[in-house]
């Protein structure tokens, strides 16, 4: 029971000592400032041969910007099907627009061949029934179809050619309207049997075409939404870092200064409603993902009397500046204020520490039955 007493007065005076002096160790280098002297970033940089950077004062600048809502959204899975529809939309597009042509066309020749049709089983006088011809003229003309004849042969659509191209040829254009001529029933008769023996053929069903109609029966099957969030319409207010246009010389970074906790992207261009231009974001913003991964992160250093902000673009220049001061700091550790007082206090609590085991010892002594029983 003695040794019991004796262990518990150690162990309270060993942890209030200990607790003291990590408290003061935390403390000490968790307050740490950055004393920065042109003289020391010149060093610095010469002894570390450090690379050229550019250093922003930052201001805070109020600046609209629309926050999110939360909305239904498109499912990733289903936005990319979508991409792939846009993907083979051409293909299918062009299916459908030649479809539409040859069903126009074989309507054309319908059309012309009842026109003539009609033209030569009509009593009508020629001045009359004309029209019908006109009309058919305009229609070839617009669908480009052709008939001629080369050397007594017929030429539909400049596919017929004569057997022996080295004979001299004679072409006659066969039309079913010429202004200022009447047309012959036998040309009538030939144009119209020939452009009846047009084949109009189905389009080609292309590999793109026919991935469009598997992505089209894809999206079916795909989740369309789930919640996510949107770009609220209500245009807010919000303070933000932005650096200023022209960067300033070095010595201009002169006293105390406290390196803020968190590394700072810098936005080269405005995004409406999201950033301006010179802005300073983290990657806690919520809009970040609009800016490239990549970008270089830099400090931002507080003037610890003047509150005045500092972009440093050189993290190797913030880095060996901490570690030149940390290590300044120590070594210049004993001549401080700080550890003056913390070593006065330190001294005290020992005193009283040391008290109170004379105390819990003499606790012990007093009650000699305990003693027995040790």
């Amino acid at each position: 029971m003695k040794k019991h007493y004796q262990k518990y007065c150690m162990h309270l005076t060993y942890t209030i000592i200990t607790t003291f002096t990590f408290l003061f160790s935390t403390w000490t280098f968790s307050q740490e400032k950055l004393n920065i002297t042109p003289e020391l970033s010149k060093q610095i940089i010469e002894k570390y041969k450090l690379e050229s950077f550019k250093i922003y004062p930052v201001t805070i600048k109020e600046i609209d910007y629309k926050a999110y809502d939360t909305a239904q959204v498109l499912t990733s899975e289903y936005k990319q099907e979508l991409k792939n529809l846009e993907r083979y939309r051409p293909a299918f597009d062009l299916y459908n627009n030649t479809l539409k042509e040859n069903e126009e066309k074989q309507e054309v020749i319908r059309t012309i061949t009842k026109n003539i049709d009609d033209f030569l089983n009509s009593n009508d006088k020629y001045d009359i029934k004309e029209k019908l011809l006109i009309d058919s003229q305009k229609l070839a003309n617009k669908h480009g179809i052709k008939v001629s004849a080369i050397d007594d042969k017929i030429k539909l659509n400049d596919f017929i050619k004569t057997s022996n191209t080295n004979q001299q040829t004679s072409t006659k254009n066969i039309f079913i309207y010429e202004q200022g001529k009447r047309s012959s029933k036998n040309d009538l008769k030939t144009f119209q049997s020939e452009i009846q023996k047009i084949k109009i053929t189905e389009p080609e069903k292309t590999n793109d075409y026919r991935e469009y109609l598997e992505s089209q029966k894809e999206l079916v099957t795909i989740q369309k939404t789930e919640t996510g969030k949107v770009l609220s319409d209500k245009i807010s207010k919000k303070s933000v870092y932005v650096i200023a246009e022209n960067p300033v010389e070095l010595n201009v970074i002169s006293g105390d200064f406290i390196k803020l906790t968190d590394y700072y992207i810098l936005v080269n261009k405005e995004i409406e409603y999201k950033f301006v231009k010179n802005e300073l974001i983290t990657e806690k913003d919520e809009d970040y993902t609009f800016l490239k991964s990549d970008n270089d992160r830099f400090s931002i250093i507080k003037n610890s009397s003047t509150n005045q902000l500092f972009y440093i673009m050189s993290n190797q220049f913030i880095g060996q500046l901490e570690i030149e001061i940390s290590q300044t700091n120590f070594k210049n550790l004993g001549n401080s204020v700080e550890y003056k007082t913390w070593k006065t206090n330190y001294l005290a609590l020992l005193q009283s520490a040391q008290i109170n085991v004379n105390t819990c010892n003499a606790i012990i002594k007093k009650h000699t039955y305990l003693n027995r029983l040790d």
